[in-house]
């Protein structure tokens, strides 16, 4: 049951085989703008990639509210890319929070009641210019004390930031339209087991920032709007199964 006291999370295989019956069942859930987007990829991986992620989402929902995956519906979305669709609900369901991100191999879905949250997932993949994407994201402060990290090891400590930042900014809606800069969030090579608080200059309320654990090779981190991280409960979707079949497990 969703309340404040709970933030529930599933990390979502996206390496799997999923078969062509399945896929083209999924498909049937998405709106015109989601499968406008996925089709917009050359590659079928990412193709399906991106369908699973998105079905993933409606099972999960629709395992909160009581109706199948095919009827959950969204509001339109804002102005900005970056801002957050809601869902369209009935006088009587529940106060739904959540987010979404994916990306190559795995997603990560948040969900909560009553208040924002926002999550981030991202495979740590080398990068060619890693000091320049680090000056580009990171406040002075960030910078500082990624710089003093060991240089094998900043690599990681770069996504482990970038993940609990980004999370940050997924949960206020704003994406990359909101001053990266102005933002800090702890800097560090391992993964951090308690919540951190943001530290935003333009001011956005009070957040708490925790990573939580994913496969080897991944990063990845919660946000929560308030004072206080609630018990995050994690599950892991197999898409080779029916996820309304798991959930309902």
């Amino acid at each position: 049951m969703l309340n404040f006291d709970t933030v529930f999370v599933w990390l979502v295989r996206l390496d799997l085989e999923v078969s062509e019956d399945r896929m083209l069942r999924w498909r049937g859930w998405l709106s015109e703008e989601e499968l406008a987007r996925a089709d917009a990829f050359r590659a079928e991986a990412n193709r399906h990639e991106y369908i699973t992620a998105h079905a993933a989402l409606r099972a999960v929902l629709g395992g909160f509210l009581g109706v199948s995956g095919a009827e959950v519906r969204f509001t339109a979305r804002g102005a900005h890319a970056g801002e957050k669709p809601t869902l369209a609900l009935a006088n009587g369901l529940p106060d739904v929070r959540f987010n979404l991100s994916h990306t190559s191999g795995a997603a990560l879905i948040g969900v909560t009641s009553g208040r924002e949250l926002g999550v981030d997932i991202e495979r740590m993949r080398p990068m060619d210019d890693l000091d320049g994407m680090a000056r580009s994201v990171m406040s002075d402060a960030e910078l500082q004390s990624w710089m003093d990290i060991e240089m094998t090891k900043r690599q990681t400590a770069f996504y482990r930031l970038w993940t609990r930042k980004e999370s940050y900014l997924k949960a206020i809606g704003l994406g990359l339209y909101r001053d990266v800069h102005q933002v800090s969030v702890p800097v560090s090579f391992e993964p951090r087991v308690d919540a951190c608080s943001v530290k935003d200059l333009a001011g956005h309320g009070e957040w708490m920032v925790q990573d939580v654990n994913v496969p080897e090779g991944f990063a990845a981190s919660v946000c929560y709007e308030g004072s206080f991280m609630p018990e995050i409960r994690m599950t892991t979707l197999d898409p080779a199964e029916d996820f309304e079949e798991v959930i309902e497990r």
